[in-house]
This record gives C-alpha cells, sequence and structure tokens, in this order.
C-alpha cells in the first residue's frame, strides 16, 4: 500500500516523533511509505537520518490553504497515494481539501483531546474527509463521538505503541546504571521524564520531595526546555529544588535517544501533567515493570486502568503525590495483559487490519 505521512509543524514532541516512529514501522511492513514535512525541521532532519523517503511542503496556513491543497492532491494522484495520514489537527484543512474528490483515503492518528463540541459547518467540511479516524484510548473516541459529527464506524481504537525491545528485561545491574545516571547507589529514586514545562508538573515532585513524606526520595529528571521558547523553565525549576531545600537530592539530565537505562535505575516513575492526552513515559514506564504513579486526568486514569495499574493523584498536589511515595511498595503493576496492548507486535495487527479495511471499502 502507498503511505503517505504528512506534517506542517516545526516541531518535535509527540506527534512528530509518534507520526515518524509509525512511517518506520509501515516501512518495515512492506507499505511504499512517502513523509511529507517542513525542510530544516527536526522531523526532517530525524527522517533523513532514518532513510526515510522524504517530500518537503511548506507550512501552510491553519485554515484554507487552497492553492497548497490543490498542489497536494495532484501529487496524490500522480503518486497513486492509497492513504494519506495525518496526526496533527492543524493540518486537517490542508488534507481535507487535498482528498476531496479523489480515490485517497484519509487517516487521522489522534494525538489531542476534544474536550469541546467542534460541529461547527466548517468543522464538518473538513471532518466529512476522514475515511479512517484513529483513537489511542477509549476515552478520547468517546470524546470524538460526542464533540463532533463523524459516524461511529469511522472512528477506530488502537492504543500507541512501542517498540518490542522495550518490554526485553535483560537489564545492567542497579548499581552499575545508578553510576551511570550519577545517582546515589542506596537511595529511593523516582523518575520524571519528558519536556521542561509549567503543565509537566516538575514543581509538583519538587514540592513532593520537599514534604515530610518524601524527605528520602530523590528526583532524576530527564529532558530539556520547549524548544524555541525564551523561557528557561529548567533555571525557574532550580530556583524552586533550592528554594524548597531539596536541590541536593534532584539529578538533571539532558534528553537521550534510549531511557530503558533510566527506568532501570528508578524505583518509581511519576506522571505528573496537568492533562496527559496519551503519556508514552507512562506506557514506558509499564513496559520497564517500573512502580507508577500518574494524574487523576487526561489519558492517564485508562492507562493506569483507574487505579489497578498503578495509583492516581489530583494534579498540582505535592502532597498527596509525597504520602503516595511513602507507601511506593503498595502500588499496584501493571497485569502482563494489559501491558501487551502497548507492544509494537500487538498493535501492527490492528493497524494491518484497519488499513486492509480502507483498500477493500467502496471509494
Amino acid at each position: 500500500m502507498k503511505i503517505s505521512f504528512l506534517s506542517s509543524s516545526s516541531g518535535w514532541g509527540g506527534l512528530e516523533q509518534n507520526l515518524l516512529r509509525y512511517a518506520r514501522w509501515m516501512n518495515e511492513v512492506g507499505h511504499d511509505v512517502e513523509l511529507n514535512c517542513v525542510a530544516e525541521t527536526a522531523l526532517a532532519r530525524e527522517a533523513a537520518n532514518q532513510g526515510q523517503r522524504i517530500r518537503f511542503i511548506a507550512r501552510q496556513p491553519r485554515h484554507y490553504p487552497l492553492r497548497a491543497a490543490r498542489v497536494l492532491r495532484r501529487h496524490l494522484q500522480q503518486n497513486s497515494t492509497e492513504v494519506l495520514w495525518v496526526r496533527d489537527p492543524r493540518d486537517l484543512s490542508l488534507c481535507s481539501g487535498a482528498v476531496r474528490g479523489i480515490k485517497t483515503r484519509l487517516l487521522f492518528h489522534q494525538g489531542m483531546q476534544i474536550p469541546k463540541p467542534k460541529k461547527a459547518p466548517w468543522h464538518a467540511l473538513r471532518f466529512n474527509q476522514i475515511d479512517a479516524w484513529v483513537a489511542p484510548l477509549e476515552h478520547l473516541q468517546k470524546q470524538v463521538l460526542q464533540n463532533t459529527s463523524i459516524p461511529s464506524h469511522r472512528v477506530h481504537v488502537i492504543p500507541l505503541a512501542l517498540g518490542d525491545h522495550w518490554f526485553e528485561h535483560h537489564r545492567q545491574s542497579r548499581n552499575i546504571l545508578r553510576t551511570e545516571w550519577g545517582l546515589p547507589l542506596d537511595a529511593q529514586v523516582v523518575g520524571l521524564f519528558g519536556r521542561l514545562d509549567s503543565l509537566k508538573g516538575q514543581r509538583t515532585l519538587l514540592g513532593a520531595l520537599a514534604q515530610p513524606e518524601g524527605l528520602k526520595w530523590h528526583a532524576l529528571l530527564v529532558g530539556e526546555n520547549t524548544r524555541d521558547e525564551l523561557k528557561d523553565e529548567q533555571q525557574t525549576l532550580q530556583r524552586l529544588a533550592q528554594t524548597l531545600g531539596v536541590s541536593d537530592r534532584v539529578h538533571w539530565h539532558a534528553p537521550v535517544t534510549d531511557l530503558r537505562g533510566a527506568y532501570d535505575a528508578c524505583d518509581a516513575f511519576a506522571m505528573c501533567s496537568l492533562s496527559e492526552t496519551f503519556g508514552m513515559v507512562t506506557i514506558e514506564a509499564m513496559a520497564r515493570n517500573l512502580p507508577v504513579i500518574g494524574t487523576n486526568a487526561g489519558g492517564t486514569p485508562e492507562l493506569l486502568l483507574h487505579g489497578e495499574a498503578g495509583v492516581l493523584f489530583e494534579p498540582n498536589d505535592s502532597k498527596a503525590l509525597a504520602r503516595a511515595l511513602a507507601d511506593f511498595k503498595k502500588w499496584p503493576i501493571p497485569p502482563p495483559g494489559h501491558r501487551q496492548k502497548f507492544q509494537k507486535s500487538t498493535a501492527l495487527k490492528k493497524w494491518s487490519q484497519l488499513l486492509d479495511s480502507l483498500r477493500s471499502s467502496p471509494s
């Protein structure tokens, strides 16, 4: 099957990283894949490093990119593209216009929540062109059906997934990993990995370390400031750690490509975002069989089986997080069957079925 992935984003967050991951996976299983992206972006650079076939596009306005849609339509027709795969809602205006009146199917791989109704005529104009809307969680599927006019038979649930190597547990010794990550050998360490941002909850974790129940804990924070933003969140966090008197128990590390060793060096993982649509770090921690605590918001409750596969606490509640950390050895661990939902091999079977259905359904 000929599949064109498209993103006009200049960022390098979960939307872009997962788009590239799935482009690579579709290549691996034999599909003819092309990636449409903006030149000189992080996505373009990483795609080139991976050897992806790239077609450069210009970043388009969110609304009515009519000329660009016509250009893309011609390309899709000339290339006999069967599926146009997008993740960013910003690209829907371009892509819905491009596929209108041609055989190419539009697949929207949801990456954001839809908490408010989107049923205006201009929403319908875009959404009516979507042949398959793929939500990564059931609660997101419910949002789509409640807040858009998309028919239920076009909305599917396939969780985001990780490579099967994440679930292999051939680990280095804890002491070696602790040394590599600059962590004390005998401390209790809670990890929080991802972009340093006020919405990601690092401040909540620092506050928990300052509570009486959190005094025995160290924190490993892996991440960097949001790219292309002037605000220095890391400096703000480091000042907060000093003010709270916990700076000697906070260990900072820049992002790395493979975080498995970081998870394996920790005793627990905290997902502290105010509301995460689908926390990849949550399923990464579960894949490494690490006890997880997460905020009771967004997609995290469903990922943690509403408290049966981890512990939930309210966003911004440092005291509740600290109390939970004091009792972390009693946290539930996700059952193997639940973790299996997020494996690449499991997800690819579902994607194969969906793509086959798009190919066989009438135009």
